[in-house]
């Protein structure tokens, strides 16, 4: 080897779209965890209607609670998610089978 390469995972890795809270302001657990890995950004929506662009054309990763819920063609509006987390106690909030068809990891 030539050189040291950075781990990809770790906090050299090459920088990845913002993991964005869809509603709420609170990133405080999120944000120690995930620092070195990506942007923690709210949202702070109540319904899709009200989910910035930007976070649909950027965020890699969606995080929510019961509040929102997304359909399938919700889903589709986002660019580049790769996984969305449904915190709490509910896993109904997103279309399972859209998700699946998108190809959006989901927990």
């Amino acid at each position: 080897l030539s050189g040291i390469m950075p781990i990809m995972n770790g906090p050299l890795a090459r920088p990845h779209g913002p993991v964005v809270l869809l509603h709420g302001r609170d990133c405080t657990v999120e944000m120690p965890i995930l620092k070195d890995l990506a942007t923690v950004a709210f949202c702070d929506a109540q319904s899709p209607q009200e989910i910035h662009e930007k976070v649909l054309n950027e965020a890699v990763c969606a995080t929510m609670y019961h509040i929102i819920t997304l359909t399938g063609e919700d889903l589709k509006e986002f660019e580049a998610p790769r996984v969305m987390v449904r915190i709490g106690s509910s896993f109904d909030h997103a279309d399972g089978k859209a998700v699946g068809e998108l190809g959006i990891a989901s927990c």
